[in-house]
């Protein structure tokens, strides 16, 4: 089941499964990656509730064990349709015994997406249904055509970030999606723009600016279009692309990250981590809007 939503010459369609984009589309124009095999099936994925791997995908999160692979139960869980209007859809995910036996928790996990104009604002409402405290994580995973437009390169887009950016970003393992934080990569060398090349996602995988001081990064092409994320809500920014020249970036506004090299296997200690109590609600949102 897909649901379409519009603004002006403006859509967003988003599917039933995971509760994810499928297509965003500006005068016609598709700017949402549309998920080739040969590169990465995924468009969209929401991770809940990791981002990320787990170190040989198990931890203890008070006292109860967590089995989960990359990304969490969210994206493989159904969702149902909570409610629909013309400019917004909102998707309901409630825990049952499939989540349960990998995230041994209950919750109620809402996404909604609005769309105004040529933004796509998406919004995760996470409550604690449970008797108990809840720790997570979540974070999007939209990815992005790069090129958009068929007389481009991947290497005529560039990333702006709306600062100067004077940190190094951590970088995770291709294979096992482990970050070791004694190895540092200073992509940025304090300026605020990144030129994209291939090269960047070759023998390392996304790159993690953690903590990120900047709340805004432009993806923008030789042909001025591109998409702008807005993350004021999200500590942490990856970007990635599949190696072997994939023509897409995903932009990913994070409140953690994967597990990390000076982390144990206690869940609610890891880096990021929301601890909501029973009955608690906590929201984060991310804007999308496409140039």
């Amino acid at each position: 089941m897909r649901i379409k939503i519009t603004s002006e010459h403006n859509e967003a369609v988003l599917g039933l499964q995971g509760a994810q984009l499928n297509s965003l589309k500006k005068d016609g124009v598709e700017y949402l990656w549309q998920g080739n095999p040969d590169y990465w099936a995924g468009q969209a994925p929401v991770c809940f509730p990791i981002v990320g791997v787990l170190k040989n995908g198990r931890a203890k999160a008070f006292g109860k064990e967590c089995d989960m692979k990359r990304h969490g139960v969210a994206r493989i869980t159904p969702f149902e349709l909570y409610e629909r209007h013309k400019n917004s859809v909102a998707f309901i995910q409630k825990s049952d015994c499939n989540t349960k036996k990998h995230f041994p928790f209950d919750y109620e996990l809402k996404i909604k997406y609005t769309i105004v104009g040529d933004t796509v604002a998406n919004e995760y409402i996470i409550t604690n249904t449970g008797s108990e405290k809840m720790p997570f994580v979540i974070g999007g995973h939209p990815a992005f055509n790069c090129p958009i437009s068929d007389d481009e390169a991947f290497e005529d887009y560039k990333i702006v970030f709306d600062r100067l950016v004077s940190i190094p970003c951590l970088r995770p393992d291709h294979q096992s999606g482990l970050v070791n934080v004694d190895e540092k990569f200073d992509v940025m060398n304090g300026s605020d723009t990144l030129c994209l090349t291939h090269d960047l996602f070759e023998e390392k995988d996304a790159l993690i600016f953690e903590n990120c001081p900047s709340k805004s990064v432009t993806l923008i092409g030789r042909n001025n279009r591109g998409v702008r994320v807005e993350f004021q809500d999200m500590n942490n920014l990856l970007l990635w692309s599949a190696p072997g020249g994939a023509p897409f970036l995903a932009i990913e506004p994070w409140t953690g990250i994967s597990n990390c090299s000076d982390e144990d296997e206690i869940f609610e200690n890891k880096r990021g981590m929301t601890v909501l109590c029973p009955d608690e609600t906590a929201s984060f949102q991310f804007k999308i809007t496409m140039i």
